[in-house]
Parts: structure tokens; sequence; C-alpha cells
């Protein structure tokens, strides 16, 4: 409590002091100008059982406290700097045992701290961001969870029109959690909550028409994999009521070219060999009512001892967002993982929006207790988000996951327990005019 407390104290005094920065344009050159600030509180409560797990249901309370100032510096149009502080607290929740929880990492970081400057639609940004590319699948930030993942970075992205470009260089990845950041198959570089990588990012797309946006990418992970892709996605309009939206990708992962040295360690040349990756979604939205079907193919082989075989893995995603909120698989499996899911729902501005998502879980390719086509389980994925009636910019979010196991997967014990998972959360979002 007192580090929240501490935080929110803080805000005016931080302010006030780069209000002084900024009105000393009398005094001379202003190394602060156009100083902007927003901030976010988000509050909350986490409920978890896992059958058979040996420990009682559990719950937890936590809040994030967001502080995010931009400013121009030194009166240069187009030259701008960024700082973000991200404090969570868990009011002692999280200290607990024998409950079944999924944990946040406690304490108060520097999310965001870069400089940029911008110039002919060319943008040139070093520092520690938010990353968030296309649908988070290959790259994001892992918003969800209340101490989120931002990358040290030297990038340069372009946009012109139809067309738009972003080449970066990742030096650095700072995780959600504090025990170094997991390049793959449980295997982590040594240190507090991030890790040094050797990393590049490609991606590059061009909207041929409102119907159609080709994108294709290119993610060398130092020490992890490469992943090519490339991904059809397009919005049709059928009348005034109905909209409908697909997306069409496919990708493969191959052995990394590049090297990480991390911690004086030099790890494996590569985990992954190679393995392909396929996703095909289609969504409507028919005068309100929500509806969509999705494919999503991670490849695998069950013989990992050969090194030129291996699962699908997407070590920097928001992995939240895919497979199941219950997070069952945010690794994949050796035999890959296949995921049919339908959803249902209805959104308006008056009501708020209520979604359904019902996923159907199989392996992708054989292994020693599996074939491909047999069943990991399903979960069904419940969620009701609105705006809170007579406050400004506070919304309610009611969210549940119910995973349930499917016993004749005797081999995955990663999967074998049915779990039950649900969250209530307010999050409230201020800033400057």
């Amino acid at each position: 409590m007192k580090k929240l407390i501490l935080s929110l104290a803080a805000t005016p005094l931080i302010l006030g002091s780069m209000a002084v920065s900024a009105q000393a344009a009398d005094d001379g050159l202003n190394i602060f100008s156009d100083v902007k600030f927003k901030g976010e509180l988000r509050p909350r409560y986490q409920y978890k059982d896992v059958k058979d797990s040996g420990k009682d249901a559990g719950s937890t309370v936590t809040n994030r406290t967001n502080l995010n100032f931009s400013a121009k510096l030194f009166e240069v149009d187009g030259f701008n700097g960024t700082m973000e502080l991200n404090a969570v607290n868990d009011f002692g929740s999280q200290e607990q045992t024998n409950i079944d929880q999924s944990a946040e990492h406690v304490g108060a970081k520097i999310s965001q701290a870069n400089i940029s400057y911008t110039a002919g639609g060319v943008t040139g940004i070093a520092g520690r961001k938010t990353v968030n590319l296309d649908n988070q699948r290959f790259i994001g930030s892992v918003g969800w969870k209340q101490n989120f993942q931002t990358l040290d970075l030297a990038a340069v992205a372009y946009g012109a029109g139809d067309f738009s470009l972003l080449a970066a260089y990742v030096y650095g990845v700072n995780t959600i959690g504090d025990d170094g950041y997991d390049y793959g198959q449980g295997n982590k570089y040594p240190g507090s909550g991030s890790g040094r990588t050797n990393s590049v990012a490609v991606n590059a797309s061009y909207k041929v028409m409102d119907p159609l946006k080709i994108t294709g990418y290119a993610y060398l992970l130092g020490s992890a994999s490469d992943t090519y892709g490339v991904a059809a996605t397009g919005n049709i309009s059928a009348g005034d009521s109905i909209k409908i939206n697909y997306r069409a990708e496919v990708a493969m992962q191959q052995k990394a070219t590049l090297k990480t040295y991390a911690d004086g360690v030099i790890p494996n040349d590569s985990l992954f060999g190679t393995a392909m990756y396929a996703n095909l979604d289609v969504g409507a939205n028919i005068s309100g009512f929500l509806v969509g079907l999705n494919y999503e193919l991670l490849g695998g082989d069950s013989d990992i001892t050969d090194a030129d075989k291996t699962a699908f893995q997407t070590p920097l995603a928001t992995k939240h967002k895919f497979n199941g909120w219950a997070d069952q698989f945010l690794n994949t499996p050796s035999t890959g993982l296949a995921d049919l899911n339908i959803r249902g729902g209805y959104k308006s501005k008056s009501i708020g929006k209520l979604l359904a998502v019902y996923h159907m879980f199989a392996a992708a390719a054989d292994g020693a207790t599996t074939s491909a086509g047999d069943a990991y389980g399903s979960e069904l994925d419940l969620l009701y988000a609105t705006k809170v009636p007579g406050v400004n910019n506070l919304g309610l979010l009611v969210k549940a996951a119910l995973f349930m196991n499917d016993d004749a997967i005797n081999g995955a014990s990663s999967y074998n327990s049915d779990t039950t998972m649900a969250w209530v959360q307010l999050d409230y979002k201020f800033a400057t005019k």
C-alpha cells in the first residue's frame, strides 16, 4: 500500500517540476516543452482453482499505477522524449501459501524511456518502449499483465499513404516477471526480470485496398529462432449493418542465425528447428452481434532429440490473447498445438461488450502418447466489458476462463488439470489537456 500511496503522492510533484521547466522560456532554451501527462490506475481481483493441485482455490488483489510523461525536446519540432513509470502492488495478497494463484510481479520500474525524431514520415527511436506488432502473436507488450513487457531497442519506422515499415534492433527484453527472459522451452537468461538479446525485427505492410492489406515480417531472435511470415487481412462492408474482417497467415520458423551472449554465457546456438504456423480467422459484426471462427496451428514434432525438429514458439508474444485465457499453452507442446475456436457476442455503446469463446485443443503431430488430432482438452472463455456510468474514463471488466482437460491425453502432464479462473477489474485513465 505504501508503494501505491507514494506513487500517487509523487504525481503532482513531478508535474510541477516539469511545468516549471516548460514555463521558463524567457530564461533561455527549454529542454522540455509541450509537456503531456497521462496515467492509469488498474485494480484487479483474480480467482484461480486448479483441480487436484493439492492446494486450495486462491484469490489475489493487485493494482497497476502507471504514469507517462512526454515532451518536445529542446524546442525542436519532431524531437520528443518519453518517460514512463509503472508500479504494481499486491497488498500482501500474494504472500498466502498453499493456494492456486497466477502471480503478478510486484515492484516499481521504468517501463518506458526513449527519445525519438520524426521528419518526412520517418521516425527514429532509441530506448525502452512498449511494442505491439500486428495482432501481437509474435511481438507484444503483454498488456494484460499488471507488469507488462517492454523492449530495449533502436528502430526506424516509416509510414506514408498505404505503406508502412518498421526495422528494429532489439538488445534487451524487460519481461512480465522477475526470473529472466524466457527465450523458449523454459530456457531463461539470468537476470531480474530482463535479459539481453541480440535480435532483429522487420515488419512491412501495404494496404492494397480496404478489403486487403498484405503484411510481411522477419523476426530474428538471438539464440532462439528465425521466423518469416506473411499475412493477408482486410475489412469488408456489406451494407450499413454488416462488417466482416478476416486474417489469413502462414509463417515458418527455423534455427537462429544470430547469437546472444548473456552474462558471459553463450546460450545454445538455437533451441528451435523447423516448424510451421498457420492462422485463419473470419469475424463479423452484424448490427452489434459478434460472430467468428478461428483456426490456429503451431507445428510440432515429438522427435525433439532431432535438432531439425521442434515446436513452433513465440517467446516475445502477448500469449494471453491466444489459445485460451487460462494460459495452459504459453509454451507450445512438443507435438504442436491445433486450436479451433468459435466466438459470439454483442457490442453496443449503451451495454458494452459481451463475448464468449469456445476452444477445442488438439495435438498437431504424433508423440509418444498422442497422435495428431488427439484432444488436449477444451476451454470456455467469457468476457463483459463496459464503461462505468457517471464516471469519465473508468472501465469495468469481468472475465472468466474454464479449461477442461481431456483425460485421454495422459502424457501431457502440463495440461492434465481442469482450471477455473476469474477476474474483476477496474481501469481508470486520466490525462492533462
